[in-house]
């Protein structure tokens, strides 16, 4: 018994020995970065800088950084000896025990999670932050904090979150212990701030500098666009939401593109790492894999640990080529022989793609390179998606073909390729895509103009003097008045005075749908103007069922001072406006009125405001008022010219005649007012004014009455013109676009010898 007891004792102290030789060894062949990242951080921490974090890549040995860091961090009191290590996963537990056993094999090292006590005498705890930091839970009281000098927290971007905080909150005491901790990506995605746990980054060593130096695998980049759209998915917490990005790329076309590109790009990869959304986008994508003849597995929050183990271990070994998961391997997995990284899953977070990216980044023996696939799904610029090129500092969209993520030459040379092509394509696209637009403006219009049912009193559009729907313009409202004269001047005039109504209102639907003036804007928007408040009724035309819907806007005055009557410019009615005040109107605010036509909506609104007016605002605001009959004032006319109309100088001279006439100054008879008015249309220089002239008709013959001349002011005030010659601009950018293909047509005709 004593010899088997001896025997033991020397093979403990063998074994002891040969950990304490591991150790050495270990010791000597820390890398060059992770000796000087532990140097700086121990005088810093010297200097009294007591919260340290550093950043250091995915596959740059973190943990052996920290589990050499342990022994050499000076314990503040005699009693202060021991090392917390926190981290949130099971995988990240196991993993920094190991090594910690590995680089300090002296030290007594125990695990606290679920249902695993850790021995409070132990040198390291490595505990799990759920088990530790869950609220209301006793299991924090366990560990003195007088006892511990060190605190190590594990992919630090999550320690701003609760669990941590109540954790290191247990720990404070009038100096606390020191803490340190270590991530690939130190910031959040869900604006949480780190600088409330840690004072500074002490040190930092980007991704690229480590390929350089060959400490992480060379990667090769290939970007593949597909025609999903992701830029209609709602953001969470800093990121797309997960059900509703799955929703988005969760179909068969972009699966079977992921599928085809790794046929096409990796199929000679030995171990194909792929990040999908969620457990149904995994699943999907392994059928996909299966269906189209490649071995596939997932790992998912589902799976029984056994059989993950099972999974990873054929991973490991080559035997399973293709390896989907979601959510599960972006932190603390530790497979080197990973030698292709498919980014299924878009993300706007750089922590989380970052984690995703660095899966394939470990050097392993016979693997030259890892390729990194990512898939580039349509997207807004406004939307901040992550992609390997966001991380070079190139565009999002950059189309890369098996590129050195090192050879920046290459990379900038792609990138002016596709900008040119881009730019000949957005050219391309711009002309379709105005093109398209035109038609629609067009087409809008006609159907809204051309074929709308006129009143049987007035005829058709060709019976009016119409051959445009652009006769309808305000800017255009004297060339389709001269041209329905010369046509109907055998008319009444009071079939005239209707006609002028009809035009200046900008829809010949106008007069008949409505006793009061209302007035066309655009095909979707009509007006009517009364006093202090104006009235809406709008069309929204992107709304497949284009109901018609009331608003109005009211006028408001500032700087008030003592009440005086104001002539109101367009018309003959009296608004009280203070002296000395400006006016503007509030913003455009709904009235409970919905139409399914335009019909419905005027009629539905006129009810509206007859009960709201009284009986003398109406008669004011009919069409047949005879205020509205008058020749238009000398002011309506300069209102008009400043608005962009052209006006005849005809017109100008019988509104000044009529002003005479009118306040009994002129003395002018009536027919010399004629004389002058042919006389000035043959002098003008319009060709159709001389034929004009020819039907005038003594005393009966009216160019533009007040009520017209209320109506374009109103229509040109209110953005009618801008309508009108946006159409315009459009039917000439589709003239010249045909008239280009007529030429490229008769070009090729005359290349191949025609007929």
């Amino acid at each position: 018994m004593l010899a088997v007891a001896i025997g033991a004792a020397l093979g403990c102290r063998n074994a002891r020995l040969l950990r304490l030789r591991r150790h050495w060894r270990n010791a000597h062949t820390l890398r060059p970065y992770q000796q000087e990242c532990i140097d700086t951080c121990l005088a810093l921490l010297q200097a009294g800088v007591r919260r340290q974090a550093v950043s250091l890549p995915v596959g740059s040995g973190k943990t052996v950084v920290f589990s050499n860091l342990i022994q050499q961090v000076p314990a503040p009191t005699e009693q202060a000896t021991k090392t917390l290590v926190l981290a949130h996963r099971e995988e990240l537990l196991e993993q920094a025990a190991r090594q910690i056993r590995t680089a300090s094999p002296q030290l007594n090292v125990a695990i606290d999670q679920g249902s695993r006590l850790a021995n409070p005498a132990a040198d390291v705890i490595v505990a799990s932050v759920a088990t530790l930091g869950r609220v209301h839970s006793s299991r924090l009281q366990r560990h003195d904090a007088s006892r511990y000098k060190c605190i190590i927290i594990d992919e630090a971007h999550h320690a701003a979150a609760a669990s941590y905080t109540r954790v290191l909150k247990h720990f404070q005491g009038e100096e606390g212990p020191f803490v340190w901790g270590c991530s690939a990506t130190l910031h959040r995605h869900d604006g949480l701030r780190l600088s409330d746990v840690f004072e500074d980054i002490v040190y930092q060593k980007p991704f690229l500098e480590m390929i350089r130096e060959g400490w992480l695998c060379p990667m090769r980049i290939t970007t593949v666009r597909t025609e999903c759209r992701i830029d209609g998915v709602r953001s969470q917490a800093g990121d797309f939401a997960t059900a509703a990005l799955s929703q988005a790329v969760n179909v068969d076309a972009r699966n079977l593109a992921i599928v085809r590109a790794h046929e096409n790009l990796a199929k000679e990869r030995k171990s194909t790492l792929v990040f999908a959304v969620d457990v149904a986008h995994a699943q999907e994508l392994v059928s996909a894999f299966i269906h189209y003849g490649t071995k596939a597995e997932a790992v998912l929050g589902t799976t029984p640990t056994a059989e993950r183990e099972r999974i990873l271990s054929d991973f490991r070994a080559g035997v399973l080529p293709v390896l989907v998961n979601c959510g599960i391997l972006t932190e603390g997995t530790d497979i080197p022989n990973i030698d292709c990284v498919m980014m299924a899953r878009p993300t706007r977070s750089s922590v989380l793609f970052q984690q995703m990216l660095g899966r394939g980044m470990r050097n392993s023996p016979g693997k030259q390179n890892c390729l990194v696939i990512d898939f580039i799904d349509w997207f807004r610029r406004s939307i901040s998606l992550v992609t390997v090129p966001t991380l070079l500092g190139l565009d999002p969209s950059l189309v890369l073909k098996d590129t050195d993520v090192l050879d920046e030459a290459a990379m900038m040379r792609q990138l002016e390729e596709q900008r040119l092509q881009l730019e000949r394509e957005a050219a391309e696209d711009a002309s379709n895509i105005q093109s398209k637009e035109d038609e629609e403006m067009v087409r809008h219009f006609e159907d809204s103009f051309n074929h709308q049912q006129l009143p049987e009193t007035l005829g058709s559009l060709e019976e009016l003097g119409f051959v445009a729907v652009e006769h309808l313009s305000p800017l255009d409202f004297f060339s389709s008045s001269e041209e329905g004269d010369v046509r109907a001047s055998h008319m009444a005039k009071a079939w005239r005075s209707q006609r002028l109504e009809a035009i200046s209102s900008g829809d010949m639907r106008l007069p008949q749908l409505s006793k009061i003036s209302w007035v066309c804007l655009t095909p979707d928007r009509y007006l009517l103007s009364h006093n202090n408040s104006m009235y809406f009724v709008s069309r929204d035309s992107s709304n497949q069922e284009g109901n018609w819907h009331g608003s109005i806007r009211k006028a408001k005055f500032y700087a008030a001072s003592a009440p005086s009557r104001v002539a109101r410019p367009p018309g003959p009615d009296k608004m009280m406006r203070p002296k000395g005040s400006k006016m503007s109107y509030t913003d455009e605010k709904p009235i409970g009125l919905s139409a399914h036509c335009l019909e419905d909506a005027i009629r539905g609104m006129d009810t509206l405001v007859s009960s709201k007016l009284k009986p003398f605002e109406l008669r004011l605001m009919d069409r047949r008022a005879p205020w509205r009959l008058k020749p238009p004032t000398v002011r309506q006319l300069a209102s008009l010219t400043r608005l962009g109309m052209d006006i005849p100088p005809a017109v100008h001279n019988w509104a000044r005649e009529a002003a005479a006439s009118e306040s009994g100054t002129g003395g002018t008879r009536a027919s010399s007012m004629v004389v002058r008015l042919s006389s000035a249309l043959k002098d003008h220089n319009s060709p159709k004014m001389s034929s004009v002239a020819a039907a005038v008709r003594p005393l009966d013959r009216e160019l533009i009455t007040r009520g017209s001349a209320m109506n374009l002011i109103l229509r040109l005030t209110h953005g009618s013109a801008k309508a009108w010659n946006e159409l315009k601009k459009a039917k000439e950018r589709i003239g010249a676009q045909n008239t280009k293909k007529a030429q490229a047509k008769s070009q090729k005709h005359d290349v191949w010898g025609g007929e």
